[in-house]
């Protein structure tokens, strides 16, 4: 038989256990919670730090127009690409896909080749999955670019182009993924002529940093509401969905509980509300307002407790759910903002938990 030991090793390299009092994991939440509040900082260093570089992508794009954009990641890089999609293809006028990186570098779509801009986004620079679509990417004739924490990572080699992300990364991703949220914007602003977005973007990374100041107090104690669950479901639609995918994560990475994001509507194919279960509802555009209702009203009657993210009124979800008020955000903006809540609700999951005595979820069947 194949030993294997080396690559599980490799694979379980995370220094930090589940365990409710495990000092490696707490150390890492804590170091979050002092990054998440520096996001409004990371966001504006990151794209003075790039401006140019942006000039240069301008410049490139004026004379040979791309058809369109690719950002290809994984985990939250991948889901920034998905919460930004709206507002990228609004600033730039292109149509913009997210792509897993690990589907496309197996399964590389026809669709990522000559006049696409394809984005890959690694943090550390050398995540191989998002090296190989990039490979894939060029092969089939697009133009590569590159976005890192880490100076001179592999990705900054491997790319026609690459840009920095000014965020730190000791703790789980919270500044790093809205910095590159950020960017993405910008990246497309600049390529399709449409001007800078610099100006509205920096008005956002103020609104983040006023609403992990404002909101605070609240998540904390919906937090505490929530603690002894063992699994939260978030949803959303469109990019609300992506913000979902980030919340999940987050909670899955800090508390640790199991925590899944479904699409809206998905929720509703299935026996998805179970009894006690938590369910997070992000619903900051109109158009998400209804089915999100939908939600509350099912989940309800199921039991299980909901949390509703909102940046405008909506009196009948307000009836029946907990509500974390964000205020009136540009249209396809949201996520940017809509993550911080979710940062939060995450951090203070964590640290109850911990207060509690409760970590991970153990099995009531032991694998043979």
């Amino acid at each position: 038989m194949t030993d294997f030991t080396a690559r599980l090793l490799a694979l379980t390299a995370e220094p930090s256990r589940d365990d409710a009092h495990n000092e490696a994991r707490l150390g890492r939440v804590q170091r979050t919670r002092d990054e998440m509040s520096g996001q409004g900082n990371a966001i504006r260093d990151t794209l003075t730090s790039a401006a140019p570089g942006l000039d240069a992508l301008g410049r490139m794009a004026a004379a040979t127009p791309f058809r369109q954009i690719a950002v290809l990641g994984c985990g939250d890089s991948w889901f920034s690409g998905m919460a930004m999609r709206h507002a990228m293809e609004a600033a730039s006028g292109l149509p913009v896909l997210a792509v897993q990186a690990l589907d496309h570098a197996h399964y590389p779509s026809l669709a990522v080749g000559p006049g696409t801009l394809a984005i890959g986004i690694s943090s550390g620079g050398s995540t191989p999955a998002v090296m190989h679509a990039m490979a894939a990417s060029a092969r089939q004739g697009a133009t590569t670019l590159g976005l890192t924490n880490t100076e001179g990572s592999p990705i900054t080699q491997a790319c026609d182009r690459s840009l920095m992300v000014r965020a730190t990364r000791r703790g789980w991703p919270t500044q790093a993924t809205s910095a590159t949220m950020a960017l993405l914007v910008e990246i497309a602003a600049r390529i399709g002529q449409k001007g800078s977005h610099t100006g509205l973007l920096d008005d956002l990374a103020e609104m983040i940093d006023a609403q992990i100041d404002g909101l605070d107090d609240r998540c904390q104690t919906l937090a505490r509401g929530i603690a002894p669950a063992n699994l939260v479901l978030t949803t959303g639609l469109g990019p609300n969905f992506a913000a979902a995918g980030i919340g999940a994560a987050k909670i899955r990475e800090l508390s640790p509980i199991h925590a899944f994001a479904l699409p809206l509507e998905e929720v509703h194919h299935y026996r998805s509300f179970k009894r006690g279960d938590p369910v997070i509802v992000i619903a900051t555009d109109p158009a998400s307002r209804e089915r999100a209702l939908d939600t509350v009203l099912v989940a309800r009657d199921a039991g299980a407790p909901v949390i509703a993210v909102l940046s405008a009124p909506a009196p009948h979800i307000e009836a029946r759910a907990h509500c974390l008020h964000l205020p009136p955000l540009p249209a396809g903006f949201e996520p940017l903002v809509s993550i911080a809540p979710l940062h939060l609700l995450a951090y203070h999951l964590a640290v109850i938990r911990a207060e509690m005595g409760l970590g991970a979820p153990s099995n009531l069947i032991e694998p043979s």
